[in-house]
């Protein structure tokens, strides 16, 4: 198999940043242990270039879940859609031209 560089996304970048940085910031052996793998295994993830496209698993991973449209964020995050948080600025800028609806809302 041919060597591929693969440039990361600016999506998949941030999802490579919020993996390394959950890593970092939780113990690595319990994370092993819940997946079932030895410490050194997620060290690997992280470090080791895979030849076929010079990616580390996680930045694979990263790209893989950036190709399928998808973005990762933490679990207590809500999001919403661009839908949602378009009606949403509509409703709240007729809301905020009603000083009776303001009054209403905020008692």
């Amino acid at each position: 198999m041919s060597k591929v560089s693969i440039e990361l996304s600016a999506s998949a970048r941030n999802n490579e940043s919020l993996i390394l940085h959950c890593l970092d910031s939780q113990n690595q052996k319990e994370i092993a242990e819940l997946v079932g793998v030895d410490a050194s295994t997620i060290t690997r993830m992280k470090t080791d270039k895979k030849d076929s496209n010079n990616l580390t698993q996680v930045e694979f991973i990263s790209a893989f879940v950036d190709s399928l449209g998808l973005k990762l964020v933490r679990k207590g995050d809500v999001y919403c859609s661009v839908e949602v948080a378009e009606a949403t600025r509509v409703y709240l800028a007729n809301a905020f031209n009603s000083p009776e609806y303001m009054r209403i809302l905020f008692k």
